[in-house]
């Protein structure tokens, strides 16, 4: 399926789905798009403090890729405004520009390029801190699984964060994914080496592990959402320095979701 065709079964109609005063559909217009960037601007920059690039557009979080991505948003169907949004960057258009996935440029990727005709990379999802209630948080996943069922693409992948920064947090909860065979053996990504996190030193860690004895707690929302659904590591932890966070590498492979969501992603599990 090309990049263009993708786009056509994703888009036709805009509205994925609407839940009381709220609807998630694709950002079509400029002004839509913008407004995906204002939020991404507001949340990551205003509240977080992150070190974004605007691409000399102040007041906008904006990078290479989203030219090539589409992007979700929900909106307040009373005011107009765009209180969530996901970026979504389709492997099909990944592998007709030289920038390639967001991921690769944090990692060196094994595996991925067999799949990658089949695979959606997800990143930048925010919510605004004034509508961080159940029903928004509720629509980007019903965005998720709609797209997925549109396209009939298999794999969701993208770079997921700890809200910890301690590099022992990311290796505590490395060690406890291992223990746990959550780990890929599709794909794996070896850091490179402008994220490389080296691992602290055996007494560290057992210092931390003493104080966080329940490596789970350490995993925020989204990513623990991932996980529910049977997503696995692809990598080592990484520092993203733009961002201030410490990065997974995931796979969630919807062929081989547990069956209490296969309905939601409207998918028959792989034999």
């Amino acid at each position: 399926m090309t990049s263009a065709e993708i786009r056509e079964k994703l888009c036709n109609p805009p509205v994925l789905a609407e839940k009381d005063q709220y609807r998630i559909k694709f950002a079509m217009t400029p002004e839509e798009i913008e407004s995906a960037f204002r939020l991404r601007y507001q949340v990551f920059k205003l509240e977080q403090g992150k070190n974004i690039n605007d691409c000399g557009h102040p007041g906008i979080d904006r990078d290479e890729f989203d030219q090539y991505c589409l992007h979700l948003v929900v909106e307040d169907k009373e005011t107009g405004k765009a209180v969530g949004t996901y970026r979504i960057h389709p492997g099909p258009t990944a592998l007709t520009h030289e920038l390639g996935f967001y991921s690769s440029h944090e990692f060196d990727i094994k595996g991925l390029d067999e799949i990658a005709s089949q695979t959606f990379e997800m990143g930048r999802s925010c919510v605004s801190p004034d509508s961080r209630n159940g029903t928004v948080v509720a629509l980007l996943w019903a965005g998720v699984s709609e797209i997925v069922g549109r396209s009939r693409l298999r794999y969701l992948t993208g770079c997921v964060s700890l809200e910890e920064m301690e590099p022992a947090a990311g290796w505590a909860l490395y060690d406890y994914f291992v223990e746990q065979g959550r780990i890929s053996d599709q794909v794996f990504g070896t850091p490179l080496p402008s994220v490389k996190m080296e691992r602290p030193s055996p007494e560290v860690m057992e210092a931390f592990k003493r104080e966080h004895p329940v490596a789970r707690t350490l995993i925020p929302p989204l990513f623990k959402g991932y996980l529910r659904m049977g997503a696995k590591i692809c990598s080592e932890p990484v520092f993203d320095a733009d961002f201030g966070t410490i990065d997974f590498l995931i796979l969630l492979d919807t062929g081989n979701l547990p069956e209490r969501y296969q309905k939601h992603f409207n998918v028959v599990s792989a034999e």
